[in-house]
């Protein structure tokens, strides 16, 4: 497996099978929801439901999920660590767009079945915080927080194999002193207002911080171990 193509192949397999499952039950939350806003007719819309639940948790755990098995499959077949980084990534990328279709293409059957009067319902968005958002709008944002989503779970997954789960833990402790400080003693009025009052720029502050936690995935892992640390000690 010396080209792009057999790492690829590794990722895609062990990526679309999850994809269906949670494309299955994305498609279960998504009826569930339009028959209850049959149901549940009134004079008013109302919002409830959000469908891009699945999805998003696909996000954030597949790489977890990757290094304990499509790594591993990977450099067995004689793939290597570079490959397998880049072709997560890429199909990463890929299933992102098509989410991002099938998410949308609920949001707007429940809008035009709301419109026609049939429903009473419309579905949760993330790009509902955007004030005076346009639908073209809709795509983009499930775009920045999918891409959000993976750089969060690719660092943390990444730092987690390298290091080992006993540092993981102690820098994630420290992160969450930090935060907690912060809240107890520092003046967070402002950062709230921010993200209501310009969550779109927000939204891909936080995605452009997501492509450097990616960038710097790849430094951490593109020679990384052959098995996950297991070091309790706190050597370099």
């Amino acid at each position: 497996m010396n080209t792009f193509n057999g790492p690829f192949r590794v990722i895609f397999e062990d990526l679309r099978i999850q994809f269906y499952i949670l494309t299955g039950a994305t498609l279960v939350l998504s009826i569930v929801y339009l028959i209850i806003g049959k149901i549940l007719s009134s004079h008013d819309t109302f919002t409830i439901g959000a469908s891009f639940g699945p999805y998003y948790s696909l996000y954030i755990y597949y790489p977890f999920l990757a290094y304990t098995k499509a790594y591993k499959y990977t450099l067995s077949l004689g793939g290597t660590r570079k490959q397998f980084l880049l072709s997560t990534i890429a199909n990463i990328g890929l299933f992102l767009l098509m989410t991002t279709f099938i998410l949308n293409f609920f949001y707007y059957l429940t809008d035009y079945l709301s419109n026609q009067g049939i429903i009473s319902t419309s579905l949760i968005h993330m790009g509902d915080l955007v004030k005076g958002a346009s639908p073209l709008l809709y795509p983009w944002i499930d775009l920045l927080w999918g891409l959000i989503l993976f750089g969060i779970g690719l660092f943390v997954s990444s730092f987690w194999f390298y290091f080992g789960t006993v540092r993981t833990m102690v820098g994630a402790t420290l992160i969450l002193v930090l935060a907690i400080s912060y809240i107890a003693l520092g003046d967070i009025i402002p950062f709230i207002e921010f993200v209501n009052n310009e969550h779109l720029a927000f939204v891909h502050i936080l995605a452009g911080i997501s492509c450097l936690l990616i960038v710097l995935s790849y430094f951490i892992m593109r020679n990384g171990p052959l098995e996950r640390c297991t070091k309790l000690n706190f050597s370099i």
